[in-house]
């Protein structure tokens, strides 16, 4: 028995849920174990605006994003539309952690029911792609080991929702290319849909999904496929009907699509292509495993691949600032990523364009103001397939070493991410309290200007929102600021006049998350999703202004 199939192929037979479910287990025991010990970790960076717009959706279910949010990343308040168009979805996924009262662990269980969701939809679509039991349960616990599944799902951010409405779309589409059952169908469609309004950029699902229900990429055969069969293209047109009324129904009034220029640009798209060829290769193990498939076939090009990186990883790195490590493992991925791409298109095999066109899918995010790795959750499963791919013709026992190296490897990089993403939210959330609430029971008026752990901690703690045009400290009291949240750079400087009450520092006992170079959430603070280094803004200051 060898470690993989010739190719992948629809399967013609049913699949019973039984068996998939048998498959889906030990991913299932894998991601619980992972999760529960941070049942109650602390709501962080975005987390507050997910939960702000659940708390906008009880009062007007149909303005989701009709509310105003005051980042200190921005001079003013400004509506919620005008930062993020759609995305909303998640907000309604929160509705029942508002009205159950807002607690961390509500909002966390609805992600582990969103994580088994896409876990079994995982399973079920490997063996939809005519791979055995054994792929089955490898691609699930790869899909949940490899970062950052685990770290997202601890949040209150949309991420696993996309990739679970993704995973649900694709495997029942393929359900339906097979048995054509219109519950199949119907499923398929809505999945499609609703995947759009997670996360913006999976509108381009639909244009997949109608390239994946043909049988051959030859160009000259597109139309009489269509042609031949145009029932097929339904759930697509579902999915664009669904999607297409779920925006004519949420659209705001006076809504504006002009995005701050922080927020969107050309000048965005050097460090945000960067990420996205660098997380190709770490921490997910796309490089690798072309790098074992090449090794294999005895291919040249590897070699051709580091040689042509050099020139420019150097070049990227003078030009843009752009670490050389960083920039010298992108040129690999762009390498791979190129290398994979023209193999495809030579072949003209639909099976590899399908999947290579799904890992494209996260590209037109370059233009947006940051691509951090959560952005290529919902392409997980198409990386995960190309693997086995390339992974062909491994015997069993090669193909189990390297699936169980992968998985070890892989989850213990996502624990440790899992434990400092936790103590990163956990210092917020405390020192906000600390500051706070003792004055507020001395009857002190304290004010914060915030965002992430501040938005929503904060007032809980007993402070009073400022912002620009609103009301102000007067002299006599108390502001709060964290300075990893900007509150030296633009909130102490309104202040010239003022005293130092009090202040919570933090040193990180095993590794970080943001900060000093480390960016999870982001890669405008650094491109490593975990990583060491001390930083002077983790700290949190309350002053009285005089």
């Amino acid at each position: 028995m060898k470690g993989g199939a010739p190719e992948d192929r629809v399967g013609r037979a049913p699949i019973l849920l039984a068996a998939v479910l048998s498959c889906a287990w030990p991913a299932l025991l894998l991601a619980t174990l992972c999760l529960l010990p941070f049942l109650n970790k602390p709501f962080v960076v975005d987390d507050p605006y997910f939960l702000t717009m659940a708390r906008q959706i009880v009062k007007h279910p149909t303005r989701p994003m009709d509310f105003t949010i005051c980042w200190n990343l921005f001079p003013d308040c400004t509506k919620a539309y005008v930062l993020t168009t759609g995305n909303a979805l998640m907000g309604y996924a929160l509705v029942p952690t508002v009205l159950s009262g807002a607690h961390e662990w509500t909002a966390h269980l609805t992600q582990l029911v969103l994580v088994w969701v896409a876990i079994v939809a995982m399973s079920s679509l490997v063996l939809r792609f005519g791979r055995d039991r054994q792929h089955s349960i490898v691609g699930a616990l790869l899909l949940v080991a490899i970062a950052p599944f685990l770290p997202m799902a601890s949040t209150a951010m949309p991420d696993i929702l996309a990739t679970a409405l993704a995973l649900v779309a694709m495997e029942r589409l393929a359900a339906w290319k097979a048995e054509r059952k219109w519950s199949q169908c119907v499923a398929a469609g809505i999945a499609l849909g609703l995947a759009g309004f997670a996360r913006t950029h999976l509108m381009l699902l639909l244009p997949l999904g109608a390239f994946y229900l043909l049988e051959s990429a030859e160009p000259k055969e597109l139309l009489p496929q269509v042609r031949k069969n145009l029932r097929l293209w339904t759930p697509v047109v579902l999915g664009a009907a669904l999607l297409l009324a779920i925006n004519a129904t949420v659209r705001e009034e006076n809504a504006t699509s002009d995005l701050p220029a922080v927020y969107s640009g050309l000048h965005n798209i050097p460090a945000n292509l960067t990420a996205y060829l660098l997380y190709l290769v770490f921490p997910i193990p796309l490089a690798a495993c072309w790098l074992a498939n090449r090794l294999k076939s005895g291919r040249l090009c590897i070699g051709i691949v580091l040689v042509l990186a050099v020139a420019p990883a150097w070049f990227v790195h003078h030009r843009y600032g752009v670490p050389l490590s960083v920039s010298f493992l992108a040129m690999i991925g762009c390498g791979v990523l190129a290398d994979l791409l023209y193999e495809a298109l030579k072949s003209a095999d639909h099976t590899a364009l399908f999947l290579m066109l799904w890992i494209l899918i996260p590209l037109p995010i370059v233009y947006y103001g940051h691509l951090p790795s959560k952005y290529l959750l919902p392409c997980m499963p198409a990386i995960i397939l190309l693997c086995f791919r390339l992974l062909n013709g491994l015997s069993l026992q090669l193909f189990r070493g390297a699936a169980v190296l992968l998985i070890v490897v892989n989850t213990a990089y996502s624990v440790l991410i899992l434990r400092s993403d936790a103590e990163f939210a956990k210092f917020g959330r405390d020192a906000l309290y600390s500051l706070i609430q003792p004055h507020f029971a001395a009857h002190e008026k304290v004010w914060f200007y915030g965002q992430f752990s501040a938005y929503w901690y904060a007032p809980l703690a007993g402070a009073t929102l400022a912002f620009p045009r609103g009301p102000q400290p007067k002299p006599g009291d108390l502001v709060v600021v964290g300075l990893y949240e900007g509150g030296e750079q633009l909130v102490l400087p309104r202040f010239l006049h003022r005293t130092l009450v009090g202040a919570v520092t933090h040193e990180y006992s095993f590794g970080r998350t943001m900060g000093a170079g480390i960016g999870l959430y982001t890669n405008r603070v650094g491109y490593w999703l975990w990583g060491f280094g001390a930083s002077p803004e983790d700290r949190y200051e309350l002053w009285r202004i005089d």
